[in-house]
């Protein structure tokens, strides 16, 4: 049986409101056990110690119950970004992971970040507006249904395309404020 993971698209964010809902995120996945994946685009560049991206690249997060993830915290980037390879992949990008960062091509083009918060596993990681030469360039709509299917076929989940609740709604608010 898998699991009904949920699929929530978030207006373009700045780095405080990336990590303000993922926190507000995981407090709703910490109550149901329900996996959430957020995409949304940088509002502008990202700088922080959750995730540094450049402005207009498009942004996934994973908030998932701990219990799914691997055990070892140094293990949920390489768990968190592998459906994100794939879709690069699916490309014709040469993409992988060394250290904390993607490469595509030998060219790093993204951070990934993993963090604890309310007993979730929470991973981060952006995508290239357009992908280096000489690869086709991509459509937003295209890269966010590859990297669902990525997703489901990796973790054997079926999303749901959702709003936030009124009760992460709340969460997110609050997570700004603090």
């Amino acid at each position: 049986m898998s699991v009904v993971a949920r699929w929530i698209r978030l207006e373009a964010c700045s780095g405080n409101a990336l990590r303000a809902a993922c926190c507000g995120i995981a407090a709703g996945v910490a109550l149901t056990g329900r996996p959430v994946v957020l995409w949304t685009r940088a509002e502008n560049a990202l700088t922080g110690d959750f995730l540094a991206a450049d402005e207009a690249h498009f942004i996934h997060a994973l908030v998932a119950p701990e219990r799914l993830a691997p055990g070892r915290l140094w293990r949920w980037r390489a768990w968190g970004v592998a459906p994100a390879l794939a879709t690069f992949r699916h490309f014709g990008a040469h993409a992988y992971l060394d250290d904390d960062a993607v490469y595509l091509n030998g060219r790093k083009v993204s951070g990934i970040a993993a963090e604890a918060i309310s007993g979730c596993a929470v991973t981060a990681s952006s995508f290239l507006p357009q992908p280096p030469q000489p690869i086709a360039p991509w459509l937003e709509r295209d890269l966010e249904m590859i990297l669902r299917l990525r997703f489901e076929a990796q973790h054997g989940w079926e999303f749901e395309n959702c709003w936030p609740t009124a009760a992460e709604r709340t969460a997110i608010a609050d997570a700004q404020i603090a």
